[in-house]
């Protein structure tokens, strides 16, 4: 084969490990190494948990000695510091690896080229952005995080034909079928956190966990700025207000509710409000990059949603359409308008494809993601 089809296969083969990880990591990025030898792939491995061996480690210990001479591929920049583990670039070093091609640079402040720098003192050829395009794709939520400070937003919604998301009386149960929903348990195992509304806390008591599909439950946030969902007698509040779960509240929150909030284990966060008195979803993202939460996957309900549309604070959007008609039921985006079509916002498709008896439309808001993430991936190279 030639150097381009060796890059596509195997850097394909890191890229796959990388994405069926994608989520099990947080809050480091899910890297996919693949470790080949005269045209055969000897060792290949994805990073572990935070706290477990980088996928160049497991790659490498993986092949053994027919490390030794070797192409490394690996998805994202190899770590050059000692964090929780030791540095890739000693233990490429130390198996005598030939050159190591990976796809993007790792942005952040520990990085940024520091990699490729000990790998070339050492003697190991580099070769950067290796299917640049794809692996800036791979790592987008971590590379995204590293560039601008917030969370990767993911909006989901689930709608009928007619464009709404309940019948008149909240009744919503369920208008996509199975292999859609499916689907939403995915994307939920491939973010950080998932978000919903006090309504839609205190309508449906989600339990937003990974079921549907195999992997890790992100970090419920709720927005509830008057801490409604917290109200009840103990008995009866949602089971979601337990530890771990992070409340996002204005100072409009009653004192002895916040009291209630911190007996339930849960985190309470107070964000300031916007002019309608809702938690400001610019504040609260500002708040939530500061946890180092990565990704955010909004899943409802209306309301919520409106607020990320209505602040153009959103990244790509999940839009099932059910081949249901509901009339006068709940709208897609309540309490958003516009007076002329000129003055709507246009989205981008993605992608659209059916999933069992529903429609996909994958969005994104034109051309602001990919300017963001090749900003984020292409590091200047003075150090």
């Amino acid at each position: 084969m030639s150097g381009a089809e060796d890059d596509a296969q195997f850097m394909g083969m890191a890229l796959r490990l990388a994405r069926e990880g994608t989520g099990s990591t947080y809050p480091n990025p899910c890297v996919g190494a693949v470790v080949v030898r005269g045209g055969e792939v000897v060792g290949a491995a994805r990073s572990a948990p935070t706290g477990g061996p980088h996928a160049e480690v497991t790659a490498l210990a993986r092949a053994g000695e027919r490390a030794r001479g070797s192409t490394v591929y690996v998805t994202l920049e190899p770590c050059s510091h000692f964090g929780r583990t030791p540095p890739c670039t000693d233990a490429l070093i130390a198996a005598g690896v030939a050159e190591v091609a990976y796809g993007a640079r790792d942005p952040a402040p520990h990085a940024r080229g520091r990699g490729r720098v000990a790998l070339e003192r050492a003697g190991v050829r580099v070769r950067e952005r290796v299917l640049f395009e794809h692996c800036v794709r791979a790592h987008e939520h971590y590379l995204y995080h590293e560039r601008v400070g917030r969370p990767f937003i993911t909006l989901k919604s689930a709608c009928s034909l007619d464009g709404r998301l309940a019948c008149p009386g909240g009744d919503s149960r369920w208008i996509t079928g199975k292999p859609a929903r499916a689907q939403v348990h995915r994307l939920r195992a491939e973010h950080h956190a998932i978000a919903v509304g006090a309504g839609t806390l205190l309508r449906d008591d989600p339990r937003l966990t990974v079921r549907m599909v195999e992997g890790t439950d992100p970090t419920p946030v709720v927005f509830d700025s008057a801490l409604r969902s917290i109200a009840a007698e103990p008995g009866a509040r949602p089971a979601l207000l337990r530890e771990g779960t992070l409340v996002l509240h204005t100072d409009a929150a009653p004192a002895d509710r916040r009291e209630a909030l911190l007996a339930s284990g849960a985190t309470g966060i107070e964000i300031r409000a916007d002019a309608r008195g809702r938690v400001e979803v610019d504040a609260a993202l500002e708040v939530l990059g500061q946890r180092k939460i990565r990704s955010l996957l909004v899943e409802g309900g209306g309301q919520l949603i409106a607020s990320f549309v209505g602040a153009e604070l959103w990244n790509r959007w999940y839009l099932f359409h059910a081949p249901v008609l509901l009339g006068d039921g709940v709208p897609l985006l309540p309490g958003l308008s516009w007076n002329t079509v000129a003055q709507a916002p246009r989205v981008a498709i993605r992608e659209r494809e059916t999933v069992g008896q529903d429609t996909l439309y994958v969005l994104e808001r034109p051309g602001q993601l990919d300017a963001e993430l090749r900003a984020s991936a292409a590091i200047a190279d003075d150090m």
